[in-house]
């Protein structure tokens, strides 16, 4: 079985803008997102984005003046992030999320951890870890924003097979699988060439996170101001310092 990292460079990583939606329309809805909380520089200014891919999170922050330290193993994602950044005040670091106290100096106003990132971790106990370090290194009044798939129920077996995205030249489709602890995600890719159709496909677990839990794990570290909204399975907890 790949890992994250592995499974990003060898499928994800190619297409995962595209997948998305488009980078464009993705920017615009975390833009709206940030606003809608007030997530705008009130003090440093000093901004983590920790599993940034291709900046969805990293270009609305930066736009809004946070100097923004974007972090993620993928070597294709930060390219894109690169070049779309360009005269924005980014720092990009290709390492481990878990590893974002090696880049930093001084307090943090803000760190977010979104898209489904979180559940890339291998262990509650790496998310325990997480929040704690972020908690250590954000200053008072600094906020944490997380965002990941709640995967705790079980699609039926006729609705595990779930399409993502297609157009003329691509089509990508999922399929998942439970295990206690893991969903087992398999993505499947088929890309139009010169010869006709060709298949890529390649699987990988994310955490079966709870989000109350996660919110216990938040609380219990000091945070304040803990809230969780959950929409279409996806599940946003923001909390402060």
């Amino acid at each position: 079985m790949a890992s994250a990292a592995e499974h990003y460079e060898n499928l994800l990583a190619g297409v995962y803008t595209w997948m998305s939606g488009g980078s464009g329309a993705r920017i615009d809805a975390n833009r709206a997102f940030f606003a809608a909380r007030g997530i705008t520089p009130r003090g440093s200014g000093a901004a983590l984005d920790l599993g940034c891919g291709s900046g969805f999170q990293t270009i609305p922050l930066a736009q809004s003046g946070f100097a923004v330290t974007a972090i993620d193993l993928s070597e294709k994602l930060l390219e894109e992030l690169k070049t779309s950044g360009v005269g924005l005040n980014i720092k990009i670091v290709r390492d481990n999320l878990l590893n974002f106290s090696r880049h930093t100096t001084g307090l943090v106003e803000l760190a977010v951890c979104m898209g489904d990132t979180l559940t890339h971790l291998s262990s509650v106990d790496e998310i325990k870890r997480l929040i704690s370090d972020i908690h250590g290194r954000l200053e008072d009044g600094g906020r944490l924003v997380l965002t990941f798939r709640n995967f705790t129920g079980e699609l039926p077996h006729g609705e595990r097979l779930i399409p993502v995205r297609s157009d003329d030249s691509a089509i990508f489709s999922c399929f998942l699988e439970y295990e206690p602890d893991f969903v087992i995600v398999h993505d499947i890719l088929y890309e139009r060439g010169p010869a006709g159709w060709g298949l890529k496909k390649s699987f990988y677990e994310k955490l079966r996170l709870s989000p109350p839990n996660v919110v216990k794990i938040i609380e219990a570290e000091g945070y304040r101001n803990v809230t969780l909204e959950e929409e279409r399975g996806l599940a946003t907890i923001v909390a402060e310092k």
